[in-house]
């Protein structure tokens, strides 16, 4: 599911993220993740920062499958040679690398058949809605496959507003400075780790 934008308003109840200090209500997030040649995981993680706070076995909505997982496929546009055509040819490549990655972005793939890809992209730029995929791949050094790095790319100036190229540059922006955050942490925590651990030698 796409989550709210992120709000650090303090006067909001409900419970926070354990990382990050966010509320979680509006911004809690579950996407399925599928390994290569493993089981589908469903995975509850904070909208602000990515953090995972559960993971666990996809329950299946339909008949068992065997073999490997039959995914939503992405529409072919009703006109390859405009610019929005273009522009969800492009996007189709981008999902099928990142579920080579090991992640199916399926809500993504459901408003690019409803809305088509340039119609999505600009419903997720206004509803203040960010696709979870995107702080995943950031975290994994992969920002150019994200749906804001397209947004920003001079081919589709054509197709969106400076104000939404100027937001998808934010957001994406927002999610290279929380993984970085979270790298900080998690090597900070190593270092006061290490002493510790040195000191139970003795």
């Amino acid at each position: 599911m796409t989550g709210d934008k992120v709000t650090s308003d303090s006067s909001v109840r409900g419970p926070l993220c354990p990382n990050c200090r966010e509320p979680l209500r509006g911004d809690l997030h579950q996407e399925q993740v599928v390994p290569q040649g493993g089981v589908a995981m469903a995975v509850t993680y904070c909208g602000a920062c990515g953090w995972t706070l559960a993971c666990a076995p996809a329950r299946s909505e339909g008949p068992a499958r065997h073999g490997p997982m039959a995914f939503q496929d992405v529409a072919a546009p009703a006109d390859e040679q405009t610019f929005e055509g273009q522009f969800q040819l492009r996007c189709r490549e981008l999902i099928g690398e990142i579920r080579s990655l090991g992640f199916e972005p399926d809500v993504w793939v459901t408003m690019i058949n409803d809305l088509g890809a340039a119609g999505a992209a600009r419903k997720l730029l206004a509803d203040h809605h960010q696709l979870a995929v995107t702080p995943w791949l950031v975290r994994r050094g992969r920002p150019e496959l994200t749906l804001e790095h397209q947004i920003g790319q001079p081919r589709w100036a054509g197709l969106f507003t400076d104000a939404e190229r100027d937001e998808a540059m934010r957001r994406l922006t927002r999610a290279k400075d929380a993984a970085e955050a979270m790298t900080g942490r998690h090597r900070i925590s190593a270092l006061r780790w290490r002493p510790l651990r040195r000191s139970r030698r003795r």
